[in-house]
């Protein structure tokens, strides 16, 4: 068998493909389940964010990216949602009394979000949690 460096090369991209193909596809599924601005939201911005209303000040919850599915955990007394990458305690005030369409964790926050929990917009949590 004579092995060309045209042969080298096709199996060197496609074992190239075939190692980061799958890499690329979870790095991104973790980044929009951090909480990062904008990721996820078009999913879920018409029929879903657009009706949700702050529990505090009764204004909506959501304008344009403020809102984006997110990882979620019970923390002693309290929830704990990922924003921007960061665990953010969830002050009860901002908890919406529903539940997404794809019954996990979504979070509203400013642009320029802070990390102050008190600048949450609003939080959605997952059913009977």
């Amino acid at each position: 068998m004579n092995i060309t460096s045209d042969y080298i090369y096709r199996v060197g991209v496609f074992f190239l493909a075939a190692t980061l193909a799958p890499m690329l596809a979870f790095h991104e599924g973790a980044w929009a389940q951090d909480g990062h601005l904008g990721h996820g939201h078009d999913n879920w911005h018409k029929g879903f964010y657009d009706t949700l209303q702050r529990p505090d000040t009764k204004g909506s919850c959501c304008n344009l990216t403020d809102c984006k599915p997110t990882q979620g955990r019970v923390v002693d007394d309290h929830y704990e949602v990922k924003v921007n990458g960061a665990w953010i305690s969830v002050p009860a005030y901002k908890i919406v009394k529903k539940s997404a369409p794809d019954m996990g964790f979504h979070v509203c926050a400013p642009v320029r979000f802070d990390g102050k929990p008190e600048n949450l917009y609003c939080v959605v949590l997952p059913p009977e949690t």
